[in-house]
């Protein structure tokens, strides 16, 4: 029998609303708690500046972020979806976050961030480039929704991960993958210069 504590279990209200708004627009992409966690933890950590999320979806990571964020530090998701920012807007009525309909890069003018989550593919992949400058020097960056090589399908065995090699390898990062869950990982990565 594994115990549970109260740090593997605890979902804030504003997550318990942002998870429900998820599944009445049978949204099946939210932030998963083990990531969730992660990012209130990280982003408790974060004294002063401000918190960038790209792709809001129905709010689940702006929730958890949100339920941890220090009083001096401003935080703005972007989506391109209208649709899911109005909705998002009403449930999260947080005087510190600001939701952005568009594309992700037109954020990027309200940084430098101290902790970016990337949950949108593009940001991750073709504007990798983009995404680093958009972070500040000593900055973190979350990116989750990565499946452990060792549970990779067959056609991925034997492919170059261009998306870990960018990130892993970078001159600039000092990162890693960590397991979230036994079949699911995160890369995080912080800007050295």
């Amino acid at each position: 029998m594994l115990t549970k504590y109260r740090s593997n279990t605890y979902i804030p209200e504003l997550v318990k609303a942002s998870k429900m708004l998820a599944q009445r627009h049978n949204f099946e992409h939210s932030c998963s708690d083990e990531a969730g966690r992660l990012l209130a933890v990280l982003a408790g950590q974060i004294a002063h500046g401000k918190i960038l999320e790209i792709g809001t979806g129905y709010g689940v990571g702006s929730a958890w972020i949100l339920s941890a964020i220090a009083p001096n530090v401003q935080f703005v998701s972007v989506d391109c979806v209208k649709e899911k920012i109005d909705a998002v807007s009403k449930i999260i009525c947080h005087q510190r976050a600001e939701f952005l309909v568009g594309d992700w890069k037109e954020a990027i003018a309200k940084g430098p961030f101290q902790l970016i989550f990337a949950d949108a593919a593009a940001a991750k992949t073709i504007e990798g480039v983009q995404l680093l400058e958009t972070l500040a020097v000593g900055g973190m960056l979350v990116m989750d929704d990565f499946t452990p090589e060792e549970h990779f399908p067959e056609e991925w065995k034997g492919e170059p991960d261009k998306v870990r090699e960018f990130w892993l390898n970078h001159r600039e990062l000092i990162a890693t993958e960590i397991y979230l869950t036994p079949t699911t990982s995160a890369i995080l990565a912080t800007k050295l210069e």
